[in-house]
């Protein structure tokens, strides 16, 4: 009896020595686990915040340029030069001619996406379209938006795709104007870059795409500001006739949005010129812009506000939206788009103050949601707001449609409650608005 109680004794001993060694291994192991997951995680973390991939492209996202870079002075023709050189290539396009026949096929991961709204463009759309495709760089897609039109357009682009399988077309199911169309365009883009154009408008010659991409790639600039030259054609769509009107390079304004990288740009149009004040203009074309960027500014704009229809100031919104979410940028001096002023495009058409009024309160209500995050570019509300308030016909549409009087006031209340806006500019606003009895709005509540 003693010696199986001895016996019972020394294996209980020895069970809980193995189960306790037991034990021990299990704590290491889950421990060593433990460790190896918490350093995966903290790896892929890592890789993650320096390589973020979007469409099949991987860049470096806290790799931003340096301020030498930025202002490094690139050497390119003058205007007349560029022209000049372009004169032949300019010619095919006009004539509807395809250089590189051969280069032409289907692209599942395009490096740089065109996106062109279009709208009753089916007389003048194949010189542009020629523009892109004789360019000596195919790595790309062409986004074309139909904006519901009304001639034979899309019956046209069909068949122009038939022959170009890097042409996707969308269809609005009404006309939504430009601002609409192309950010739907642009949502749709798989490209790394983004360049837009006008449906009537062309690329100045073959190099643009790869000598514009390969800056942005070089630089990991999130947007590359280039020069566009002004040509008036002739009425008939087809004739070659062609000349320059000016360069568009520098003009002078009193009202201007300051951007270090980019030198001045224009927030609205200067009745009083100021002599002393210089700033090189941006146009919604001539700027080639990395996709997520793009795709993050129209988001967080929103589909409510990019959907109105709109058709003047819409290059105003796109253009401040992409400076606000921009990184970096990069402003060179290439000329490489060419703005066409046609007879019976929108540009020379004559718009109503009623109208012009009413895209000046929602460009209003668009860009609050952006000075809300920049504190250095505020004084484009200020400005536009008195720009409203001002208008002799501001009566007329806020008491003929009760929305916008609802937005505009909507707009006032933001304006005085926000705290990038200066007490001095605030008080000026107060005063005018009193001024006004057709405003049902207690301005002097207002922080």
């Amino acid at each position: 009896m003693l010696i199986n109680s001895k016996r019972r004794e020394y294996n209980i001993k020895i069970t809980k020595k193995k189960n306790s060694k037991k034990k021990l291994f299990i704590y290491y192991i889950s421990f060593k686990s433990l460790l190896i997951i918490l350093s995966s995680f903290i790896l892929l973390k890592i890789i993650m915040i320096r390589k973020i991939k979007h469409d099949d492209y991987e860049y470096d996202e806290d790799i931003k340029p340096s301020i030498e870079n930025i202002y490094l002075e690139e050497k390119f023709d003058s205007y007349q030069d560029a022209f000049n050189k372009a004169k032949d290539f300019i010619d095919k396009c006009m004539k509807g001619i395809l250089i590189n026949k051969d280069l032409i096929k289907p692209i599942e991961k395009p490096k740089i996406s065109v996106v062109i709204p279009c709208y009753n463009c089916k007389g003048y759309i194949l010189r542009a379209l020629r523009s892109i495709q004789n360019q000596d760089f195919n790595n790309l897609e062409i986004v074309i938006i139909n904006d519901f039109s009304r001639d034979e357009t899309l019956s046209y682009l069909e068949q122009l795709k038939c022959e170009e399988p890097r042409i996707k077309i969308l269809n609005n199911k009404k006309n939504m104007g430009l601002l609409y169309t192309r950010s739907v365009g642009t949502l749709s883009a798989i490209g790394k870059y983004i360049f837009t154009m006008d449906s009537d408008d062309m690329f100045l010659d073959k190099d643009v795409f790869s000598t514009i991409s390969n800056i942005a790639d070089k630089g990991n600039f999130d947007l590359v500001v280039f020069y566009s030259i002004t040509s008036k054609l002739t009425p008939n769509v087809n004739s070659t006739s062609y000349k320059i009107l000016n360069n568009r390079k520098e003009r002078k304004a009193n009202l201007v949005l300051f951007q270090p990288e980019m030198g001045y740009y224009p927030i609205l149009p200067a009745n009083n010129r100021n002599s002393n004040i210089k700033f090189i203009e941006v146009y919604i074309f001539s700027r080639c812009v990395r996709t997520k960027i793009y795709k993050k500014a129209l988001n967080k704009l929103g589909e409510e506000r990019y959907s109105r229809y709109m058709l003047l100031d819409e290059d105003i919104i796109a253009n401040y939206i992409l400076f606000n979410t921009a990184r970096s940028m990069k402003y060179i001096s290439k000329f490489g788009y060419i703005y066409v002023k046609r007879p019976g495009s929108i540009v020379t058409l004559s718009w109503d103050k009623i109208n012009r009024l009413i895209y000046k309160i929602f460009m209003l209500d668009d860009l609050i949601v952006f000075a809300q995050e920049s504190f250095k570019h505020k004084k484009i509300i200020v400005i536009l707001t008195l720009y409203c308030l001002n208008n002799n016909i501001l009566k007329n549409v806020l008491q003929e449609n009760e929305y916008y009087y609802k937005l505009f006031i909507s707009c006032l209340e933001k304006i005085l409650n926000c705290k990038y806006i200066s007490d001095k500019d605030k008080n000026e606003i107060r005063n005018k608005i009193k001024s006004l009895d057709f405003i049902k709005f207690n301005a002097s509540k207002s922080i």
